[in-house]
């Protein structure tokens, strides 16, 4: 969780270019304020090698080629019904363009059921569902999980039970991948479909959003050895770990 956490940190900081092309400058300008010292100068070749490295990253361009390529491993969707639609939550500016990509496939007989899974936006995502017209008996989901990997044990914790699947998962491009990967390892057969990042989304925010994602897809080889262990837990355990959190499942959200 902790490399989590640090990775959002990350990504904030670097979404904003002012914060950075500043403290960039500010490095490039030491050997000239401290009368140029052998070790300054070099600190000034690497900040401006970073300062061109991160002005390339940002730019519109490469945004769209990154998420082009980020995109192109994913099958496309052969139109076929499925046990469930599942919603992973990733913050309240994500969350109505996923709700209108899922009702949108709740409206075309898709599934019979919207689930909605992640610590704080389940709830919301619920809510918003309903505003859509889809009734609240059609609508569940888990309010606990915090990581991708949790959403997806989690999710199966609920819906294994119902004897879902086969799953529309419904998240946002740079994320679909890496939770293809992770929702087929616990179990489901998964038929991804992108919803659109937020529109007032910035460049810089959605550069920031596709380098973490193609770091968590490197290392994902060394995070399954490492979460293997919380995919085979027996679903009772999960069960009980989610009724300890005591956060909400199921119909109640």
């Amino acid at each position: 969780m902790d490399a989590i956490r640090l990775s959002w940190v990350w990504v904030e900081w670097f979404s904003d270019p002012v914060r950075v092309v500043c403290t960039l400058l500010f490095l490039i300008s030491l050997p000239w304020l401290l009368r140029s010292k052998r070790w300054l100068r070099r600190v000034r070749t690497y900040a401006i090698a970073l300062l061109i490295g991160y002005l390339v990253l940002i730019s519109p361009p490469f945004v769209a080629l990154a998420m082009a390529g980020i995109a192109s491993p994913l099958p496309s969707d052969p139109g076929s019904k499925v046990d469930a639609i599942v919603i992973l939550g990733r913050g309240r500016e994500q969350s109505p363009a996923r709700v209108e990509v899922a009702a949108q496939l709740w409206r075309h007989q898709r599934a019979p059921t919207i689930f909605a899974s992640g610590i704080n936006d389940a709830p919301e995502l619920a809510k918003l569902l309903q505003t859509k017209g889809i009734p609240a008996a059609n609508i569940s989901g888990e309010g606990c999980s915090k990581t991708t990997w949790e959403n997806a044990v989690f999710t199966k914790a609920v819906l294994q039970a119902q004897g879902v699947k086969q799953i529309l998962l419904v998240t946002d491009v740079p994320h679909l991948w890496r939770s293809l990967l992770i929702f087929e390892q616990a179990g489901f057969q998964v038929i991804p479909y992108a919803s659109p990042l937020a529109a007032e989304m910035t460049s810089p925010q959605r550069a920031m959003l596709l380098i973490r994602e193609y770091f968590f897809l490197a290392v994902y080889p060394i995070t399954l050895e490492q979460e293997r262990h919380t995919l085979e837990q027996p679903l009772a355990k999960v069960s009980k770990q989610i009724a300890s959190q005591n956060c909400r499942v199921g119909y109640s959200l």
